[in-house]
């Protein structure tokens, strides 16, 4: 029963990872998250990349969304 965690955390802890690294975000702290956490960290991981984004924008960076 414990294997099954173990191996669902570490996948979650490497797909953050990857996430993360294609966000520009650090990659440690998120797969560490993604470890602590599983997948449960990925809203979170969502967010922060938006604050990140409109911090690289600044205040009078506009984007189209499509």
């Amino acid at each position: 029963m414990v294997f099954p965690i173990i191996l669902f955390l570490v996948l979650s802890s490497f797909l953050l990872g990857q996430a993360a690294f294609n966000a520009g975000l650090p990659v440690k702290r998120w797969a560490m998250a993604g470890a602590l956490f599983g997948p449960a960290a990925y809203p979170l991981l969502n967010s922060h990349k938006q604050l990140a984004y409109r911090k690289a924008m600044g205040k009078q960076g506009a984007s189209i969304n499509m």
